[in-house]
């Protein structure tokens, strides 16, 4: 109180003391040093008030809701008594130690109890800060105060869902389930190896779009199907019921007891569309193991770039000999081939495979040969084309991992367009050094008409002037 009298007793004595000269102004000092200035012929009045208590608006994080791609979030607001108003606005926590511009854009607010603010494109697992500031009723600011919350990963919740199984697979071994422009699970007629036969099995997806393998439900018995990604094995346990026609998807789970309610999907071929430039070419999937390759040769003309791969024919052996930056040839020359053979690539289109391989794929290294040859079994059948004519009448294989292998031959300047029906030939990105030559190479896997397996090259290679079919496995 003396401190009052004080303060009341010093304006007297100035106002007195301007009076003698005359005044115009009346200079108020802050401590901390702002100085704001009065026109004395407008100040009415001066008086002092006592505010009680600390000056806060503090916010309570109640949650947060989805909306699209933005988010609601609920606060609740509670102002202590000498507060009249705030200021409130949502930060990434980065941002909020100097928050002071981003409040002063926010208009004043007094309503209390729950609110809700907009958060535009916010990102799942990121931390944000709810910042206030109170003022008074004379718009004197309280303290900053702060509360922090994570934002939760978007969920997508879906009705039960019904899933009509392919009767056919010709149009690809991996069938993809959509529900409007979403991806959630998938069909796959593919190699499990205990039964050295196929099954079909269905997957449901994650929010990317990729297939949970250790959730697969058998169609073919009802079993159920776990992969262990890291050892490329399978846990399969037989069901007892007969090969289902229908299988559903209920909170992210398959399930063959069909729920009350359902809604249908679309079931299709899940192709890989590969567009380079004004070139777009589809290819087949299919999953052997928990590897996902593509069913066919590749047969790109272009780099993923858009630019022309060259191209040369039997008759340009010396041209497709100085080359040095990747070509193909179509064997035989003849176009026909191009749909069941693909492309004849030289070795420098190897040493450049990440502009040769579609987006999301790599050209196959030799480890991953052999993951696919210790899954699918050494047995060279098992991969070959039953195609009738794709071998050499009576070599066919049987196919049973859906890979389809045509022996598409190969190329070189020495022996011409050569093999075709006996042999296939491709390349992998594994390199490999000649000891006798010094000539780098590349590793490579053949299938032959007569040979029981699949054969390795790891210890010798062809030279980069060798055509040789290329296939993509997709990357993890």
């Amino acid at each position: 109180m003396k401190k009052l009298f004080f303060l009341i007793a010093m304006v007297a004595l100035s106002l007195s003391s301007f009076a003698q000269s005359t005044p115009n102004r009346l200079i108020v000092t802050m401590k901390n040093g702002d100085v704001t200035v009065y026109k004395i012929a407008d100040v009415d009045s001066l008086s002092f008030d006592l505010i009680e208590g600390d000056i806060t608006a503090a916010a309570t994080f109640n949650g947060f809701e989805w909306d699209g791609d933005n988010g609601n979030v609920n606060v609740s607001i509670a102002m202590s008594d000498a507060a009249a108003s705030y200021r409130i606005v949502i930060l990434p926590a980065d941002q909020a130690a100097v928050p002071e511009a981003a409040l002063a854009a926010q208009p004043m607010s007094d309503a209390q109890g729950e609110i809700n603010m907009a958060l535009e494109a916010p990102t799942a697992g990121a931390e944000y800060t709810i910042v206030t500031v109170a003022y008074d009723k004379y718009g004197i600011a309280g303290d900053v105060m702060t509360t922090t919350f994570v934002v939760p990963e978007q969920s997508h919740d879906m009705p039960a869902l019904a899933i009509a199984i392919p009767t056919s697979f010709n149009d690809g071994w991996v069938q993809r389930v959509m529900y409007g422009d979403v991806k959630v699970a998938e069909v796959c007629k593919e190699y499990i190896k205990d039964f050295d036969d196929n099954r079909i099995v269905v997957y449901p997806c994650d929010e990317n779009g990729y297939a949970i393998l250790t959730k697969g439900v058998s169609a073919s018995d009802g079993g159920t199907v776990v992969w262990d990604e890291e050892n490329n094995t399978v846990a399969y346990t037989a069901g007892n019921s007969t090969a289902l026609t229908m299988v559903y998807l209920v909170n992210g789970e398959i399930v063959i007891s069909a729920p009350e309610t359902v809604e249908a999907t679309d079931v299709e071929a899940d192709l890989l569309i590969d567009k380079r430039g004004n070139e777009e070419i589809s290819y087949k999937i299919v999953k052997i193991g928990t590897q996902y390759w593509l069913a066919e040769n590749l047969r790109a003309t272009k780099w993923i770039d858009g630019t022309a791969i060259p191209m040369y024919k039997s008759t340009q052996a010396t041209e497709w000999n100085a080359n040095t930056t990747g070509a193909y040839h179509v064997f035989a020359d003849d176009d026909e081939y191009i749909s069941i053979y693909g492309l004849l690539y030289n070795g420098y289109c190897i040493a450049n495979a990440e502009m040769l391989a579609p987006e999301g794929w790599e050209v196959a290294s030799m480890d991953q040969w052999t993951a696919l040859r210790s899954y699918g079994g050494p047995t060279a059948n098992n991969f070959k084309s039953d195609t009738e004519y794709s071998w050499n009448l009576g070599k066919e294989g049987n196919n049973v991992t859906g890979f389809n292998v045509w022996a598409a031959g190969l190329y070189s300047s020495a022996t011409g367009d050569a093999d075709d029906g006996a042999d296939a030939w491709y390349w992998t990105t594994t390199p490999y050094v000649d000891p006798l030559s010094s000539s780098p190479t590349f590793q490579m896997i053949r299938f032959n008409q007569t040979s029981k397996n699949m054969v390795r090259y790891t210890t010798s290679g062809h030279a980069y002037t060798f055509g040789h079919s290329v296939r993509c496995v997709r990357k993890k």
